[in-house]
């Protein structure tokens, strides 16, 4: 007979098996335990310690807040100045005639137009967003070129009037809010220290509240140009744009300031608000199709210019001390004008106030 297996005995014994692991686990579980605390005391607590330290506790500093480029300019703006950046640009008609000069107010803009009018006189198209200027001017009557700016930058147009056509024109495009000065008299005064009619006036914060009150949106989204850092490598010294015998436009590189000395006929060319000399930090001669419209613009006769400012066309871009050949591109009436490679890529500009010289075709300018 095979022999019994005694139950009770063999329970008894894995019993005290589990026990006895069960034990030695307790004694395993406790002897690292003691060991953690050590490690933790002598080493990873003053560490910890160090590193919080190290850091702001949240009464003793303030987190950089994050910073906004203006559109136009590149100007960093902090979160409290950022409404700067989402207003509604302005386009004031400033005056380029011999008793309009020193121009005020713009070094304050963020863009500068310069074209031919009519009689060897060039204009300004002076636009401003993210700064403001007190007094902008001598103000002139609106060109057909504006009919062309206004929409790309979806701006407000301040004018002091215009011939009977470029107002019908104006009329024709209600989405071009003209701030003129006989419909909005309080957002112009008069300057006792010039002969009129170079003599009027005006601010972009008095344009803007006359905007506002007419009922027009003052704020606005507007596409942004690329900007960088200044990189200096000067090969130029010297850009010559000359329209007339009246206008002779000289920039020479100044590398203290990474920017463009202003001359005109041969003078400094002084902003009267500031006293200081034009100094933009881009110049960019831009040539555009131009031809004589069916629009009169004065009493001797003289036909107003139009000026092609959608499509593509030849460009040069002028900064840091250099010139890089290139391509504007506008692709539409409400799109914003870029300056491309050869590749198509688009071509950063430096921080700060850029004049872009519209010129014809042909336009030979004079570098050194």
């Amino acid at each position: 007979m095979p022999p019994r297996i005694n139950h009770k005995s063999s329970s008894g014994a894995s019993f005290w098996v589990v026990i006895n692991i069960i034990s030695w686990a307790i004694v395993a579980v406790a002897v690292l335990g003691v060991a953690g605390w050590f490690i933790y005391t002598k080493e990873l607590k003053p560490k910890m310690a160090h590193r919080v330290a190290d850091m702001p506790s949240a009464g003793s500093a303030t987190p950089t807040p994050p910073r906004y480029e203006c559109p136009l300019d590149g100007t960093r703006f902090s979160m409290n100045n950022r409404a700067a950046t989402a207003r509604r640009p302005i386009i004031v008609q400033v005056d380029n005639a011999p008793g309009a000069q020193p121009q005020a107010g713009l070094s304050q803009a963020d863009i500068v137009y310069e074209a031919m009018a009519e009689g060897d006189i060039t204009r300004f198209s002076a636009i401003f967003l993210c700064h403001d200027a007190e007094v902008v001017g001598p103000v002139r009557s609106a060109r057909l070129i504006d009919l062309e700016l206004a929409p790309e930058y979806n701006a407000l147009l301040a004018d002091s009037g215009s011939s009977n056509g470029v107002t019908d024109e104006l009329e024709a495009h209600p989405d071009i809010p003209n701030i003129v000065e006989a419909g909005y008299p309080a957002a112009y005064h008069r300057s006792y220290d010039r002969i009129a009619p170079h003599n009027l006036m005006t601010g972009t914060e008095d344009i803007r509240d006359a905007a506002a009150a007419a009922g027009f949106p003052v704020d606005s989204s507007v596409p942004a140009l690329l900007f960088k850092d200044d990189s200096p490598a000067p090969d130029v010294q010297t850009i010559g744009v000359y329209y007339s015998p009246w206008v002779d436009v000289l920039y020479r590189y100044d590398p203290a300031s990474n920017s463009w000395l202003r001359f005109l006929n041969g003078d400094a060319h002084m902003d009267a608000t500031t006293g200081e000399q034009l100094a933009p930090r881009n110049v960019i001669i831009q040539y555009v199709d131009i031809a004589e419209s069916d629009i009169i613009e004065d009493v001797n006769g003289v036909h107003g210019l139009e000026f092609r400012l959608t499509g593509q066309g030849r460009a040069q871009l002028f900064q840091d001390g250099k010139r890089i050949d290139c391509f504007w591109r506008r692709d539409g009436r409400g799109s914003l004008t870029y300056y491309v490679d050869a590749s198509g890529q688009m071509l950063p500009l430096n921080r700060g106030l850029t004049f872009i010289q519209v010129v014809p075709q042909d336009f030979r300018p004079v570098l050194k």
